[in-house]
């Protein structure tokens, strides 16, 4: 009778087992962010747009991609944009696949 029941328990947990790794979840890592472009933008320089993302504490370059950060960034460069006499510019992030496992983020203005 003992012996039925760990046999018993046994196969139970194998059952269990072989259900919990079907269920799992793998865990994919975000690709880096390896490259920061500006395109078309005009009257303003490239190094005070990064000067003005990092005052924010916005670090996009060697970090996981979110996309958040990139719609943070993609608000602070248009503010930035109005304090320099531009309210109509829209600034558009387009996200470009380096592979293996990378991209590329430009932002341009329109």
């Amino acid at each position: 009778m003992r012996v039925g029941w760990l046999l018993s328990l046994a196969a139970g947990t194998v059952a269990l087992l072989g259900a919990q790794a079907a269920d799992q979840t793998v865990a994919v890592k975000p690709p880096v962010v390896r490259t920061l472009e500006f395109k078309n933008f005009h009257g303003v320089s490239v190094t005070e747009i990064v000067g003005r993302l990092n005052d924010r504490d916005i670090q996009l370059v060697e970090r996981p991609y979110n996309p958040r950060y990139v719609e943070t960034a993609q608000g602070i460069v248009e503010e930035f944009l109005k304090e320099k006499g531009q309210p109509e510019t829209h600034v558009k992030p387009t996200v470009t696949s380096i592979p293996p496992h990378s991209v590329r983020v430009t932002f341009t203005a329109d």
